[in-house]
């Protein structure tokens, strides 16, 4: 989406909104940053929300990270408090979740931006997180985004500068519980998501316990690295309505995938003749700090820098080292090497050992396997369609909408049941 398409929009608001800079809402605190170097993780240290715990308007820490006291202590400007509005400065810029009382008290990382409004301040908390997570919102945010494809980052005085529609507060109150009814669906779509596969996971650590270390992965797969540079999305560079295109991997792409299965790729290049390719069913692997994470992508496509590629020897056998890997995320982070721990070694990984069972067993399990993952991938579908709601409410809301009881008031009338609250 354009981020001109935002100032189009505010620019036909109804005549009652009005318009503000971020940076120009009364405020509690200074628009900032976290703590910058954290550390080593600290056991009984205070809670760091970093970029990849803001997920889906909300913050989701799966692995709490904890600083050491006195690191919070030197970083009490950027602690959190309930109705903190905190932001993704590198990756997903823009994606942004409002901080409950569960954690009152955490700090935040250099990647992530905390917003502190005042009590007096034209929008609420609540309305600040919607509008930023909005596609019009978050187009801007990565129009403004500079550095590599894999750290876009967003700086603070960008931020700043973001345009806020003001709406009157009741009609906003009103908006806000009509995406709240999506967003209770879209929650319960997202548990089947995470959840599904965790099943198959529990499954695997129960045929697999008390069994000795079984093959290695380099003889049950064919084994590889990528090393295609993706391209920039301001590069420029483009394929040709007359040449063969192909999806290029990025770690990123693997490590924020909601699903075991890729579905969101980022940039395409022109297919040449010495790309390496990974056909549809193949295993990618990323790692970052604490583990690795693995997705099977469903076309062709071409790994990155930094994608490890295993193609299964029989078919059979591809939910099967699925899920050995991700039961064995923490402890394959060993074969990463590199700053961060970034750079899987082909070598390395292709001796790590994994469980294993007969054939009858191991058929078994991808039979039902594939049927949880089939589960997870129909209810990503659902978010998708809600996600679309959610925008084309926003839509409607900027050019004058209301909500009333029984249904969405536009300006062609009120529509009827897709749209109506309680």
């Amino acid at each position: 989406m354009s981020a001109g398409l935002l100032e189009q929009r505010l620019g036909a608001l109804p005549p009652d909104w009005a318009v503000v800079r971020l940076g120009e809402l009364p405020l509690k605190s200074a628009v900032g940053y976290g703590i910058t170097r954290p550390g080593p993780h600290a056991d009984d240290g205070v809670g760091m929300v970093r970029a990849a715990d803001v997920q889906d308007g909300r913050i989701r820490p799966d692995q709490a990270r904890l600083v050491s006291r006195q690191v919070d202590d030197a970083h009490a400007r950027s602690r959190i408090a309930a109705g903190d509005v905190l932001v993704v400065m590198v990756g997903r810029v823009g994606e942004a979740a409002l901080a409950n009382g569960e954690f009152q008290g955490w700090n935040i990382s250099r990647t992530v931006g905390r917003v502190s409004l005042a009590d007096d301040a034209p929008v609420a908390p609540d309305w600040l997180a919607a509008w930023l997570n909005s596609s019009l919102a978050r187009a801007w945010c990565a129009a403004r985004a500079t550095g590599s494809t894999l750290q876009r980052t967003l700086n603070l005085a960008a931020l700043r500068e973001l345009p806020v529609p003001v709406p009157p507060r009741a009609q906003a109150r009103e908006f806000l519980r009509l995406l709240a009814v999506v967003e209770q669906k879209s929650e319960v779509d997202r548990a089947i998501v995470r959840t599904a596969p965790q099943v198959a996971d529990a499954w695997f650590r129960a045929e697999t316990a008390g069994e000795p270390p079984g093959p290695v992965f380099g003889e049950l797969a064919r084994i590889s690295i990528g090393s295609r540079v993706r391209p920039h999305p301001e590069s420029g560079e483009s394929v040709g309505p007359c040449v063969p295109s192909v999806p290029v991997v990025a770690p990123a792409d693997i490590l924020q995938s909601e699903l075991a299965h890729l579905r969101h790729i980022g940039a395409e290049q022109a297919a040449a003749p010495d790309m390496p390719l990974c056909p549809p069913g193949s295993l990618l692997v990323a790692a970052r700090e604490g583990g690795v994470h693995v997705v099977v992508n469903d076309q062709v496509v071409a790994p990155g820098r930094g994608v490890l590629v295993l193609e299964p020897a029989f078919e059979d056998d591809r939910y099967w080292l699925l899920h050995g890997i991700r039961c064995r995320a923490a402890d394959l982070a060993s074969t990463a090497q590199g700053a961060g721990g970034r750079e899987i070694s082909h070598r390395a990984f292709a001796a790590a050992t994994t469980a294993w069972a007969p054939a009858h067993v191991r058929a078994r399990f991808a039979e039902v396997a594939g049927r949880l993952h089939a589960r997870a991938r129909t209810a990503a579908e659902e978010i998708g369609t809600l996600t679309a709601l959610r925008e084309a409410l926003f839509v409607e809301f900027l050019a004058g909408g209301s909500v009333r009881r029984g249904g969405f008031v536009t300006g062609g009338g009120v529509q009827e049941g897709l749209f109506g609250v309680e």
